[in-house]
């Protein structure tokens, strides 16, 4: 049983990737502006941030709800490993000017301003290009980061207890 849900989640995972990969590197005018002047290696790099930030993104908001419903069976190694990612993530912003690096690297590459923010599903299906200036989006995201960081230890100290 617990196999068949990591399997599903690795599932989920892989499709959510290379769905909105693709469709953010069709859809993303700043892609289709750089491309033809980049090297070969330039053009790896940028597919790799591209995929890089698409598997962070859905470990960091689509893990939680998967652990939520299936809590019981998920080993408590992951919790903790889930815990460390979502603590890492706002520290990292933190420390690097309310920035991420990869988004940052990912922005150099594309020859655009380091304010603007990597685009979520959201952002891909309504083809908007967000900055990132400490407005209701990031605001949101460290809310979510926070009440995931709560919930993900109390999950952790009740398996503890148990």
């Amino acid at each position: 049983l617990y196999i068949k849900y990591m399997n599903d989640y690795l599932i989920y995972l892989i499709s959510y990737v290379i769905l909105f990969s693709i469709l953010d590197f069709y859809t993303n005018k700043f892609y289709k502006r750089i491309w033809h002047k980049k090297t070969f290696s330039e053009k790896i790099l940028v597919i790799s941030y591209l995929l890089l930030h698409n598997v962070l993104y859905f470990c960091i908001y689509f893990t939680l709800p998967y652990i939520l419903l299936y809590y019981r069976s998920i080993h408590i190694n992951y919790l903790y490993y889930y815990l460390a990612l979502i603590i890492f993530i706002p520290t990292h912003w933190i420390t690097n000017h309310g920035r991420c690096w990869l988004t940052v690297e990912q922005n150099k590459l594309l020859d655009i301003s380091e304010d603007y923010g990597f685009r979520d599903f959201t952002a891909i299906l309504f083809n908007l290009h967000p900055k990132s200036d400490g407005g209701i989006r990031d605001k949101t995201y460290y809310f979510y980061l926070m009440s995931a960081i709560i919930i993900t230890v109390v999950l952790i100290c009740n398996r503890q207890k148990s």
